[in-house]
């Protein structure tokens, strides 16, 4: 079963877009593709064992391991995900910079590739006793409030991410730098310090990702070519190449196969 659930603080809220709960009472077995996206995550399992090779995650039941955490890196390729055997995960889906408010690391240095576990000390501690918990997402909210804390860095790099995320203007990397008050340099190397990837990159993720709920969350029906432009890429050649190099796939294909999940929220293929 998979459930999100939306923050009930406020302040949360600004940070984080859901939690989800996913658990099964049984055994299971089945794959699904996830999709470069600018949100990052950090899940809480009990019972599992995780292997990693490139771009593919296997979770399987291990009742020794209660308490891993598994901390999603930034990617530019689909990344299979293979679930085998029954077990309980709950995520935590930060939005963009969320997630460096309530580490205390530098992000880029705890998580370096596709996906890892994250071995923080007071994070695993938390994690030890989660699933004992009744009230489990009550419980993350109050540890996530005892975490926070502010990072002078990030309100600059928000004024970036908003240029990255408007369709409606094509700022270039060094207009983007210009407008958040950094040289280019140190624009670049702030930025994939909190964000994990390039600014060059994070842009490609950015309009991928406008595309995707242009076409998906639109109230009429859009052509490629209408999303070709509104998404400022170049042309419609140009757009196929993107989603092919993000998705393995082109993007007649992609929206003929993907699913949405738990009321539209999260976007996954079903293998």
């Amino acid at each position: 079963m998979l459930k999100t659930i939306v923050p009930k603080s406020p302040i949360l809220r600004k940070y984080i877009d859901v939690f989800y709960v996913f658990n099964t009472d049984k055994t299971v077995k089945f794959s699904h593709l996830a999709f470069p996206h600018t949100n990052t995550a950090i899940s809480f399992f009990k019972g599992v064992r995780i292997t990693r090779n490139e771009y593919v995650i296997t979770i399987q039941s291990n009742s020794k391991n209660n308490g891993h955490i598994e901390m999603l890196g930034k990617y530019t390729k689909p990344v299979v995900v293979h679930y085998e055997g029954g077990f309980e995960e709950i995520a935590i889906v930060f939005k963009a910079l969320g997630v460096n408010r309530f580490i205390q690391e530098d992000f880029n240095s705890v998580a370096p590739a596709f996906s890892q576990a994250y071995e923080n000390t007071i994070w695993k501690k938390f994690a030890a006793t989660l699933f004992d918990t009744e009230n489990k997402i009550g419980a993350i909210e109050d540890f996530l409030l005892s975490q926070w804390r502010e990072i002078p860095d990030l309100q600059k790099l928000e004024k970036a991410l908003n240029c990255f995320g408007n369709s409606e203007t094509d700022y270039s990397v060094g207009d983007v730098a210009e407008i958040s008050g950094y040289s280019l340099k140190s624009f670049q190397r702030h930025f994939t310090k909190h964000l994990g990837c390039s600014p060059a990159v994070y842009k490609r993720i950015a309009r991928f990702r406008n595309s995707l709920n242009s076409k998906l969350f639109a109230k009429e029906f859009k052509s490629l070519t209408s999303i070709t432009y509104e998404n400022n890429y170049t042309d419609q050649s140009y757009f196929i190449r993107e989603f092919n190099k993000l998705t393995n796939q082109n993007p007649g294909k992609f929206f003929r196969h993907i699913s949405l999940a738990d009321g539209e929220k999260i976007v996954w293929e079903i293998l």
